[in-house]
């Protein structure tokens, strides 16, 4: 990993000057998860802010390169590497806005961010740190290596009901028939792996392993709804005020509110709500990937009762280290 950057006092994002006096950038703020509960919204929503910008990733918002690109790693496949320059590329346009961009006491006020929801779950490329050769366990994780370049990063993470995620993931990823009696057929493969991996590993090492990703990627990927799991990783390296945690079931009910809140937690600033209304921030369209999906039967009960006993241990934990009892979902 590179050596931390030397960013520039007189711009709010963090960004440096190269040699040749060129502009370079990292993200202000990663919106790192979770799949398939409203980033796309959310992100879309984000950067109708004056002062946001997108980067050039996927939708101007997926760089997928924390988990994926800087591994060789896709879903289900190898694909060639890319390094830091690689990365650093993603805000290249951003990063030239934002040089250009001043009020009039000189300071730059424009920031821009990566929204990969990937990050936050999918550590499997951990043996290729090299401080975890030779573990059985990884030492250091994404959030590490993130704190590295940028210790005062800011994170915004929105959870869904881990078992309408589940569903909605299954329905996005066309695994297997588009059918109820399916859907089951594949959270009991998928139970199955993960409980005969954890009969004589951690459940931590089975939920990073390379290979169980790719055997649930074909069933149901039951592994991404244990958030407790996943945000104590990145609890444990960066301070809680980092963090802005919110449920996909209360931003899309109180949309104006929930932006308003984390347009505060990014420091940008405040807007009317004529000017989000104006801006199309509050617009009552929300944009996601599974919409022509709608009309698909529901899970079944029993499939349901199933994944309530596998998540709400979890939910649990979740809702006690947030100190915040809707992350039960009990009425969601």
């Amino acid at each position: 990993m590179a050596k931390p950057f030397k960013f520039l006092a007189n711009f709010k994002n963090p960004c440096w000057k190269e040699m040749n006096l060129t502009i370079k950038c990292l993200p202000y703020f990663m919106l790192i998860g979770m799949d398939k509960s409203g980033t796309t919204d959310l992100y879309n929503r984000l950067i109708k802010h004056p002062e946001i910008r997108m980067n050039s990733g996927v939708g101007g918002k997926e760089t997928t390169w924390w988990s994926w690109r800087r591994y060789g790693l896709w879903l289900n496949r190898v694909i060639k590497r890319q390094d830091l320059n690689d990365y650093i590329a993603y805000f290249d346009d951003p990063a030239a806005e934002i040089n250009h961009t001043a009020n009039d006491q000189g300071y730059h006020n424009l920031i821009t961010g990566d929204g990969s929801p990937m990050d936050m779950w999918d550590f499997r490329g951990w043996p290729q740190i090299p401080q975890n050769l030779n573990k059985t366990e990884p030492e250091i994780l994404t959030p590490h290596l993130i704190r590295h370049l940028y210790p005062q990063m800011k994170f915004i993470i929105i959870l869904r009901n881990p078992i309408d995620r589940l569903y909605s993931d299954y329905l996005f990823l066309n695994l297997s028939k588009q059918t109820p009696d399916a859907f089951n057929e594949a959270v009991n493969t998928s139970l199955l792996i993960l409980n005969t991996c954890y009969r004589i590993n951690s459940f931590r090492k089975c939920l990073y392993d390379a290979n169980l990703h790719h055997k649930w990627n074909a069933q149901a990927r039951i592994h991404l709804g244990f958030y407790y799991v996943y945000l104590l990783e990145w609890f444990e390296v960066f301070p809680r005020h980092q963090f802005i945690v919110l449920r996909t079931e209360d931003l899309s009910k109180d949309i104006s509110n929930y932006m308003l809140k984390v347009y505060q937690f990014l420091g940008t600033e405040e807007l009317s709500m004529k000017q989000m209304n104006d801006l199309g921030i509050l617009s009552k369209e929300h944009i996601y990937k599974t919409k022509e999906k709608q009309n698909i039967a529901p899970m079944s009960t029993f499939t349901r009762e199933k994944l309530l006993n596998l998540y709400a241990p979890f939910n649990n934990k979740l809702a006690e280290m947030l100190d915040d009892p809707r992350f039960l979902w009990k009425n969601s």
